[in-house]
């Protein structure tokens, strides 16, 4: 099952309205969202998103803007947004973003009815899980509860490390664990054309590449893979040792049983045969250190976040 928010039909946010819609038996009923968070290993959860909210932008094609980052908030158990908008006799598009707008980390806008949407000034060095999510064509005059599925916008990065079964007996103690190099900054672009849908990021020029990671001081294990760098939400960005090099930097302490402890650093270029850093994907890196020749990668897992792992084994000289 593909893991991702999804937001189902809880609660209509108001009662229906006691005004007739010209001679339609059918009264106005608002326009009404809901939030659930079904099983997942996103970094934001259902209690993110009900403490922070989400915005909202869509309407129909004679009025674009009806929502225009109207933000939907939760409490006393239900959803609900100021000066509550009802249906008319239209086709509605809408798209939700986490976290609103009001946490001021970026800004959106909508295009083409709706069929576009443009996130701007962004940025992962913030730390924050970016979150999309569409409901399209949907028919007002039947009034429906609006369904949101949420998707991830950015790259989920995690390097886990061992050591090799010839330093069973040494003490491999991991000091930082960083990658250089990163794009941090983007804009992100959600396009529907006919029946094809397009979601991307396109990097900001001339940025100054950011380095990201933290500062350990773990024995490894031999068999036995450690998180050290987990759920890095990072742009999504091509990887290249030429034109575009991130580089994995690993800094330990290397003590052969009953000798001297030495510093070693493990700089390794990731391959662009590695998997590319995509839209709602979550990349996994296995390195097992060989302390006296060489480091072994297992092949990088990737998964829509929420799928099971799968990958073999293969050693890189």
């Amino acid at each position: 099952m593909k893991n991702f928010l999804k937001i189902l039909p809880l609660i209509c946010l108001c009662l229906a309205c006691s005004n007739d819609i010209g001679e339609s038996p059918n009264r106005q009923k608002t326009i009404g969202f809901g939030a659930k968070m079904e099983r997942t290993r996103a970094v934001a959860g259902l209690p993110d998103v009900q403490a922070n909210g989400f915005s909202v932008w869509g309407g129909y094609s004679a009025n674009e803007h009806l929502f225009d980052g109207r933000k939907v908030t939760y409490a006393s158990g239900q959803w609900g947004y100021t000066n509550p908008e009802v249906w008319t006799f239209n086709n509605y598009n809408f798209h939700g973003v986490y976290p609103s707008m009001d946490a001021g980390v970026y800004t959106c806008t909508t295009t083409n009815n709706n069929l576009q949407l443009n996130i701007t000034g962004f940025d992962t060095s913030s730390e924050v899980d970016l979150l999309h999510a569409t409901a399209l064509g949907l028919d007002g005059s039947i009034a429906p509860f609006v369904n949101l599925s949420f998707k991830h916008t950015l790259t989920n990065v995690s390097v886990q490390l061992t050591k090799h079964a010839d330093n069973a007996t040494d003490d491999i103690k991991v000091k930082q664990v960083y990658l250089l190099g990163l794009s941090t900054q983007g804009e992100y672009k959600w396009t529907k054309e006919g029946d094809n849908i397009t979601a991307t990021w396109k990097l900001t020029e001339d940025q100054t590449p950011t380095n990201m990671g933290k500062v350990f001081s773990e024995s490894l294990e031999t068999g036995t893979y450690k998180d050290f760098l987990t759920n890095m939400l990072l742009m999504p960005q091509p990887v290249h040792p030429e034109n575009h090099p991130v580089v994995l930097l690993i800094v330990y302490d290397y003590a052969i049983s009953g000798g001297e402890t030495i510093e070693n650093n493990i700089l390794y270029t990731l391959l662009p045969e590695n998997p590319v850093w995509d839209v709602n994907k979550k990349i996994t890196y296995k390195a097992i250190i060989h302390a006296q020749k060489n480091i072994i990668f297992a092949t990088p897992t990737v998964e829509e976040w929420g799928s099971a792992q799968v990958g073999g084994t293969i050693i890189i000289k």
